[in-house]
């Protein structure tokens, strides 16, 4: 195998091997050794505490025993790297491969007929290296299968409403097809993978939506049900009143929220049921649990969050996971969750960088990285050529990218344009459950074009609906102080002091490093308070 753009190439599809720039063999001949460079590389970060490879390789071993039975492993990998061993880094608490020094097989590009086995022929006599060695083995057969299914598309069937049911079958008929347009929308959200009507009630498909509007004791009442057609399983019903003279589904606020939820609950029972059959739909089920437990804002559930988009990322190699990861990581040093340090930063960069290069195309990362890109930047210039050059339609990543423009305009004092940005991308995203990001910024432009009760409004919705969010209470809380509404505002700093618990009303006012730099440009931290 030759090595790409790192010194070494590692092999781990078929059996595993170590080769150098020039071909010759550098792998290790004991089993132990070749697991343990085997865990790191298929290690997103080529990294492993010590204690962790102790467990995985001589889990039966006392800690003395496993630690000098590592000792003796690591001294084995650095005698066959020879000339390469500074690439193998060793320190009291972790071992590590120079990430930017090997090229492993695992991470480029996988064909769907590919025959070999992962790791083949590695064996080792250890339970916990057995568990580990399956789990890897999944991922890898999840991943050739999810591309095998996404060549091929996902297909609807959409059944015909009853011949002569007038107004009533004409509404059916509207709603399968917007059901069907909201799971195209939210399939392609997450992979660019192909989605189409069958032309034929009798062609092959997937999901097969069908609605039925019938009238009942003088009122119209919608039936929805989507099965999956090869098996006829149950993937989710529905039942509501309707207005059967309904024309547009996609405006009546009721009908729109039930044909999303119809799409989302569809998705997430096909991941659950098929996963072997649809493993990116899988993936997608898992990045979605992930945004939704994002929401939250809840410490805990954003650790949850991170695990289930690398879940998703184990299976299907999307850039859209990592994208989302690197906003995750920004919400958790905003949130004050992680450190703010130089190591979250270059995690932060590399998320990014990888999410372009896996799937730039696809303009949710592309607004995603930008989102991120302008909340992290320091050059608000450069932010601001970044965000002109995405897209800004009425979907997800329109609504980010408008969210992401907005801020890089204040910044550059364009306050009018940024209202107005805000302002659609609330509209745009009010039926999504993430819609309180977009509420959060349109209370921040509000208060910078100094349209304060809109602000307050704006905020208002925000703290509804995620109350452990602290960007909207950090700005109700100066919005309160400024219109002397006193008792909201000491309910509002005992939230923050719950959620922050070195809040200060002094740190909040002063101290320049609080991110609350709109509230400060605005003069609404100058006001008398005390922490009492």
């Amino acid at each position: 195998m030759a090595a790409l753009t790192g010194q070494l190439s590692i092999q781990t599809i078929g059996p595993f091997a170590v080769t150098g720039p020039e071909g010759q063999d550098l792998t290790p001949k004991g089993a132990k050794a070749r697991g343990l460079l085997a865990i790191l590389a298929l290690t997103d970060e080529r990294t492993r505490p010590r204690r962790f490879l102790e467990e995985k390789l001589w889990s039966g071993r006392g800690a003395e025993q496993a630690g000098q039975s590592l000792r003796q492993a690591l001294t084995e990998i650095r005698r066959a790297f020879g000339d390469y061993k500074d690439i193998f880094e060793v320190d009291r608490m972790q071992v590590r491969l120079a990430p930017e020094a090997v090229d492993v097989d695992f991470d480029g590009e996988i064909a769907s007929d590919e025959t070999r086995e992962l790791l083949e022929g590695l064996k080792i006599r250890d339970d916990a290296f057995v568990d580990w060695q399956a789990e890897v083995r999944d991922a890898f057969e999840r991943r050739k299968s999810a591309k095998a299914a996404k060549s091929k598309g996902l297909v609807l069937r959409l059944k015909p409403a009853a011949e002569g049911s007038g107004a009533a079958g004409l509404l059916s008929e509207h709603m399968s097809h917007q059901i069907g347009q909201n799971i195209a929308e939210q399939v392609r959200a997450w992979r660019q993978v192909p989605v189409k009507v069958a032309d034929d009630l009798s062609d092959a498909a997937e999901i097969e939506i069908d609605t039925r509007v019938i009238e009942d004791q003088g009122r119209s009442l919608a039936f929805i049900r989507l099965t999956h057609a090869g098996t006829g399983r149950v993937l989710h019903t529905a039942k509501a009143a309707v207005d059967a003279a309904t024309h547009d589904v996609a405006a009546d606020d009721m009908l729109a929220d039930l044909l999303v939820e119809a799409a989302e609950r569809a998705l997430d029972a096909m991941a659950t049921a098929f996963p072997s059959e649809r493993p990116e739909i899988a993936s997608a089920s898992l990045a979605r649990r992930a945004v939704r437990e994002m929401e939250s804002f809840e410490a805990a559930r954003l650790d949850v969050a991170d695990r289930l988009l690398s879940s998703a990322y184990d299976i299907d190699r999307n850039g859209l996971f990592l994208a989302w990861q690197s906003l995750l990581r920004t919400i958790q040093i905003t949130e004050l969750v992680i450190p703010d340090d130089d190591a979250e930063r270059e995690e932060i960069k590399a998320l990014t960088r990888q999410a372009l290069e896996l799937d730039g195309d696809n303009p949710l990362v592309q607004a995603l990285v930008n989102q991120v890109t302008v909340l992290r930047e320091a050059d608000m210039e450069v932010a601001h050529i970044v965000a002109q050059q995405q897209r800004m339609d009425n979907s997800l990543a329109g609504a980010f990218g408008m969210s992401t423009l907005a801020s890089a305009e204040m910044w550059m004092g364009n306050l009018g344009r940024a209202y107005d940005l805000t302002q659609r991308a609330s509209d745009i995203a009010r039926r999504s459950t993430f819609h309180h990001w977009w509420d959060t910024f349109h209370c921040i432009s509000c208060i910078a074009s100094g349209k304060f009760d809109e602000a307050i409004a704006a905020g208002e919705r925000a703290r509804s609906a995620a109350p452990h969010f602290r960007p909207p209470l950090r700005h109700l809380l100066a919005l309160y102080a400024h219109k002397n509404e006193h008792e909201k505002v000491d309910q509002i700093r005992n939230r923050l002091r719950i959620l922050e618990p070195d809040f200060s009303m002094e740190r909040f006012r002063t101290d320049e490093t609080y991110p609350v730099r709109t509230l400060r440009l605005a003069g609404l931290l100058d006001f008398p308070s005390d922490d009492g």
